[in-house]
């Protein structure tokens, strides 16, 4: 069996996210079917992240395997021709023999993009143009999203499942302001989250800047005293993008 590493891009509009459910298309099992279309044999795929439903990826990471005996660029080339456009194929290198996809995560960037004027169709569906945008003071939000930096228990900001612990390390947050698309992008960088965690964690900002009376402290308060009642809004999946992957030892 030969492994790679594969990094994926996708516009996750359409998909029921990343992992394969039994009667839902989801990003893996369009790889999955359109590898075994072109090569006639099956797979075996695994992902870094399991980005949900409408969420897109510059940088997924896969890790592939197969008993093909062709090059990576072959491989890719013939892929990325039996892909749907909404999916490609960025690159395919040998995996290191000690590379795992999970455990040498070194650090996760995503993006989140909140439009604060109606946009242009044309890039409507990479970003949330919340209905009550116009009411958010930026500043405030800014403040808001600072509080989640540094270690925390996040169990009132993601989907608490099976046990799961909930303490998470969140390295940077950096809010920027494109004006040319009416945009503001947050940066959020972490070696790993949680469920809905960056949604959550989004939506909380947004109510905070939105509602006068909601201080910026009522964030520090949940992290500090964790619970299961999800009491903010869940920012929508189409503004959240996996921006890239970091590999240290063992990946790349």
């Amino acid at each position: 069996m030969n492994w790679y590493k594969i990094v994926i891009a996708y516009d996750g509009t359409d998909f029921h996210g990343w992992q394969v459910q039994p009667s839902d298309e989801t990003v893996m099992s369009v790889l999955e079917k359109t590898f075994t279309t072109a090569f006639s044999r099956s797979i075996s795929l695994v992902g870094a992240s399991r980005t949900d439903a409408g969420v897109h990826a510059l940088g997924q990471v896969a890790l592939c395997g197969t008993d093909l005996s062709i090059s990576p660029d072959q491989i890719m080339y013939v892929w990325n021709n039996a892909l749907p456009k909404s999916i490609v194929i960025r690159s395919i290198e040998q995996a290191p023999q000690d590379f795992h996809i999970f455990a040498h995560v070194s650090s996760k960037t995503y993006y989140y993009h909140l439009f604060y004027e109606r946009p242009l169709p044309f890039i409507a569906r990479y970003g949330w143009f919340w209905k009550f945008i116009e009411s958010v003071d930026f500043e405030k939000f800014r403040n808001a999203m600072d509080c989640f930096v540094g270690e925390h228990d996040f169990r009132s900001f993601c989907k608490h499942e099976n046990g799961q612990k909930t303490v998470r390390t969140i390295d940077s947050i950096a809010i920027e302001k494109y004006e040319r698309f009416g945009a503001v992008r947050a940066t959020i960088k972490s070696s790993g989250f949680l469920r809905y965690q960056i949604r959550r964690m989004v939506g909380a900002a947004l109510d905070v800047a939105r509602k006068r009376e909601l201080p910026v402290d009522a964030i520090s308060h949940h992290l500090k005293h964790p619970n299961d009642q999800q009491e903010f809004t869940r920012a929508a999946g189409c503004g959240l993008c996996l921006r890239k992957i970091i590999y240290g030892k063992g990946g790349k």
